[in-house]
């Protein structure tokens, strides 16, 4: 009568595939479940198909991870670079939304946006201190595969260094938008909305600096800005001047916040010789820890990001 072969507990047949993924022979799974080489062979053998689909998965997850340590190598720098560059400052002349920025060293002020057409200043604020959702989530994994990297110490440097601007900032620009929620509808038509708030918030941002009001175009129902950007519309044209003297009432109102006066000390800090002397040594250090990130393909750890 033949012997009767023993039979491998799911668990032990479970642990055989698991091996057999990280790339050991027959005789290492044998030698670490305590199992004869040839019980392992015919178990594997059983579950080729189940072997192959492992396979399969693990290699698109490897290119998966590959794309993603590349995203992170590739997208985060430049991200990163194009929130601490300075703006073009006060030599800009209409609203040129795409324009890339030019060196740190031909530039405005570090940390601030450019003294320009009020939409202009707004959407450099947002690119340096309002990054896109997808862009947080990118630094912050990149940041999790890389936490010991330098970069995140000076990165924090550069973060303290600014923070009371941006922190103030913020603050007007949300009291902006509750000055102009939809009770005020009456006043703003909700289909320019958006253009106003920007508007009023790039105008915030230039009086704080020492910069003066941009004033508004009339022309029959519209409000423009000098350079021809459509900020409001009027009912009728007698409603224009009315709704004019609105917006530059909300303006006067911001100046009684409790925030003005610390973000114009905030801006004035920022401007200072000291200060930007102190910027520009951490985004030199920045820059070197960027350029050594980089170069890299594949980081350690995992991050919330990860595909695996």
């Amino acid at each position: 009568m033949a012997k009767k072969r023993p039979r491998v507990a799911d668990e032990q047949v479970g642990e055989m595939l698991r091996l057999k993924r990280e790339g050991k022979t027959d005789t290492a799974i044998a030698k670490v479940l305590g199992i004869h080489r040839q019980t392992v062979g015919r178990y594997l053998k059983r579950r080729r198909n189940d072997i192959l689909a492992d396979e399969a998965r693990k290699q698109v997850l490897i290119e998966e991870l590959r794309g993603h340590f590349q995203e992170l190598a590739n997208g985060v720098p430049v991200s990163l670079r194009w929130r601490l560059d300075a703006s073009r400052s006060e030599s800009t002349t209409g609203f040129q939304p795409l324009r890339l920025p030019v060196p740190i060293s031909l530039a405005g002020r570090l940390g601030l946006p450019g003294r320009g057409p009020a939409n202009y200043t707004v959407y450099e604020w947002w690119r340096m201190h309002n990054p896109l959702p997808k862009v947080k989530h990118l630094i912050q994994a990149l940041r999790e595969h890389t936490k010991d990297s330098d970069l995140w110490v000076h990165w924090d440097s550069w973060q303290k260094e600014v923070a009371d601007y941006e922190t103030l900032s913020r603050q007007l620009g949300l009291w902006v938008s509750d000055e102009t929620e939809p009770e005020r509808w009456k006043k703003i038509d909700p289909e320019y909305m958006d253009s106003v708030r920007r508007w009023l918030f790039g105008n915030i941002l230039l009086k704080t600096s020492g910069a003066a009001r941009e004033e508004l175009v009339g022309s029959e129902r519209d409000l423009t800005t000098p350079a021809g950007d459509l900020v409001a519309r009027a009912e009728n044209r007698a409603r224009r001047q009315v709704l004019q003297e609105y917006l530059y009432g909300i303006l006067e109102e911001a100046e009684q916040q409790p925030q003005w006066s610390a973000l114009e000390s905030a801006t004035a800090q920022l401007w200072e010789e000291e200060k930007q002397k102190k910027l520009k040594d951490i985004i030199g250090k920045i820059d070197s820890a960027l350029d050594g990130i980089e170069i890299m393909r594949a980081f350690p750890g995992h991050c919330h990001l990860c595909p695996v």
